[in-house]
């Protein structure tokens, strides 16, 4: 668990902390450099915290059960609440970013269907038609995503 200390800051002192970080947030602009800021200021115990608590908040987004994300991902009860409780208390945070990945998602599933109703119309060039397909299935299979 994250400790601060028992010792709080002037209020002051603590708010132009807290500025600096949101524009240091802000600075960063590629996959990248968020991936080196990370790298420095959050442990590699806390970035799979933090990424598993995205991961929790997209999967209660889908209307997976609580428990079977807490078992999947290996998680307590607790921390499913907690990100359930945000999500539908919370100030927007999670609802952002998990929104672009529905649409991301939702634009893939799109042009995977378009191209599958063009794969069935088109016949391969100088291809086997069977030996094509399976092909065509076994590189589907290969690129996708787990959840």
């Amino acid at each position: 668990m994250t400790q601060i200390s028992k010792h709080p800051l002037h209020k002051e002192i603590e708010k132009r902390m807290l500025e600096i970080f949101f524009d240091s947030v802000v600075m960063v602009q590629t996959r990248g450099q968020v991936q080196k800021l990370l790298e420095d200021w959050v442990s590699p115990t806390e970035k799979i915290m933090l990424a598993k608590r995205l991961s929790i908040a997209l999967l209660l987004t889908k209307g997976y059960e609580q428990r079977s994300i807490a078992k999947a991902l290996r998680v307590g009860l607790e921390t499913v609440s907690k990100v359930s409780r945000a999500l539908q208390k919370g100030s927007g945070g999670y609802d952002m970013v998990i929104s672009v990945f529905l649409k991301q998602e939702k634009q893939a599933a799109f042009w995977e269907k378009v191209d599958d109703a063009l794969a069935d119309i088109l016949k391969p060039y100088h291809r086997n038609w069977s030996t094509w397909r399976k092909e065509r299935w076994q590189e589907k299979m290969k690129n996708r995503k787990p959840y």
